[in-house]
């Protein structure tokens, strides 16, 4: 039926192979996703009427739940009913809670500090609460051609389809505007050399995260990620990281993005909503609920489907310290759960930004803290940070509005315990609401002040300086061969 039609997703071949046609039937409230199981696969009839010591009945029902999800990833509550020709062997709930046609759940993770070894902690430690990795693989040379990083790793894409978690890599210039207006010069070609790196690695996507570049080249911007989502492999995710744009300003690196234009060719686009305060900037929240509530108003108006927006999450803080011309230096939030420990310091919800606050004092003579490559010595400082409860404000903002769902930048700077609270969080049922009418706000007079990149401190990773750059110059089409042996055999 044409209601569903719409919003089918891809189905990983290992997952198509048990059922031979699949379809969505609705009998007043109750919607129903029919799967007619393969007649290859007919010795599941009997098994699925009792208990099995080799696990092939859990295999089979985990199978259907998982392709049911997969082809219809908006339907968040519907019975899964598995079918041998006329015989209905299961009938299993996809979810308990939650409308038909509200927001999937989906939730998506940055992978950038660390080696490939503990990105895999990092996914583990979500809990179950992550459909897609997307780990730093695809740099930029000076030349725009693809770069790929010393963190690619085989294994590390294994470990994640193992765990039914998609690996869409992100390519970035990493602040560089020359390298970002370079790439997007050769977009014919880096194009062609990112769908063939996605084809090698089996991997499942891309993910584009060009910032910096300006209105001049929104164009180009465009038409790079339409020569992608020609060129990636039929079934593959095409998703674009967008600045926050919560006052419409169509200059600057805000203006390089059409919302409306990459929404087209782009499965979903991630709202990158954070870095409200900047280093160098004033003391204030990283990602307010106003500044968040701004930009997904700002996107909608755009004509962006909900469905197709994702909300980006910051796991990190900044700090000001008392006397220092400059601050709104990044720490991540696990950093600031020491540091609250360690000084006892005085953490306050601040209700009219939704955003946590810490302060305290380190006095004269005291060691103070000291991180692998980050000292606090002794002075006052005040630090703006995410918590339980500023995470669950903006996971509830994006259930209201019936969004996609939610990406965080960038995993292992968190409180392991945060997901606790937010797996907790994307079950639960929240009223929807409806985008608010836009606001004008003049654009600014200054070149906005620049994204530094990485937004919180790197992180001790184990690997020499050389391993954390890329492992090749520049990919052409004959090179992806012998770098994939050369990568295969490191790792």
């Amino acid at each position: 039926m044409d209601e569903f039609e719409a919003m089918t997703g891809a189905v990983e071949p290992e997952l198509a192979r048990f059922f031979e046609r699949a379809e969505v039937k609705r009998e007043g409230e109750e919607v129903s996703i029919v799967l007619h199981l393969h007649p290859q696969w007919t010795e599941f009839a009997a098994e699925l009427g009792e208990e099995t010591e080799d696990g092939e009945k859990e295999r089979l029902l985990d199978a259907a739940l998982r392709y049911a999800k997969a082809k219809w990833p908006q339907l968040k509550k519907a019975s899964v009913k598995v079918m041998l020709g006329s015989m209905m062997l299961a009938a299993i709930p996809l979810s308990s809670t939650g409308q038909a046609l509200a927001a999937d759940n989906f939730n998506m993770g940055y992978l950038y500090f660390g080696t490939p070894q503990t990105f895999v902690q990092f996914v583990d430690r979500t809990r179950g609460a992550l459909q897609v990795a997307s780990p730093s693989y695809f740099d930029l040379t000076a030349d725009g051609q693809l770069q790929l990083t010393g963190q690619v790793a085989p294994f590390f894409i294994d470990e994640m389809h193992k765990r039914g978690i998609k690996v869409t890599p992100f390519v970035s210039n990493h602040w560089d505007r020359v390298k970002g207006r370079m790439a997007l010069q050769n977009r014919e070609q880096l194009s062609t050399q990112i769908a063939d790196a996605v084809k090698m690695y089996k991997l499942d996507g891309v993910n584009v995260d060009i910032e910096n570049v300006t209105e001049v080249d929104r164009a180009a911007y465009t038409d790079f990620v339409r020569l992608l989502r020609e060129k990636l492999p039929e079934g593959t995710e095409l998703s674009v990281a967008v600045a926050a744009n919560p006052n419409g300003w169509t200059k600057g690196w805000h203006g390089s993005y059409d919302y409306n234009a990459l929404a087209q060719y782009a499965d979903y686009l991630v709202i990158m909503a954070y870095d409200e305060s900047y280093p160098g900037g004033p003391a204030g929240p990283v990602s307010s609920i106003d500044f968040t509530r701004r930009s997904i108003d700002y996107a909608i108006h755009q004509g962006v489907a909900p469905q197709k927006i994702v909300l980006g999450l910051p796991l990190y803080g900044r700090y000001w310290k008392a006397g220092e011309a400059v601050g709104g230096i990044g720490v991540s939030d696990s950093r600031v759960k020491t540091l609250i420990a360690n000084h006892n310091a005085t953490v306050r919800f601040d209700e009219a930004t939704q955003s946590a606050v810490a302060t305290f004092t380190i006095p004269e003579g005291s060691a103070g803290t000291t991180f692998s490559n980050q000292s606090f010595g002794p002075g006052t400082y005040t630090i703006w940070f995410e918590n339980d409860e500023t995470v669950r404000a903006k996971v509830e903002l994006a259930e209201q509005y019936g969004l996609k769902g939610t990406a965080e930048w960038s995993l292992g700077q968190e409180d392991p315990t945060r997901w606790d609270q937010l797996s907790g969080i994307l079950k639960g049922d929240v009223t929807p609401v409806a985008a608010q009418p836009a606001t004008s706000v003049p654009e600014p007079q200054t070149p906005t002040p620049p994204k530094v990149e990485p937004t919180a401190p790197q992180v001790e990773t184990g690997l020499p300086e050389a391993d954390k750059s890329a492992v090749q110059p520049a990919l052409a089409r004959e090179q992806l061969q012998a770098l994939k042996r050369a990568v295969e055999k490191r790792w």
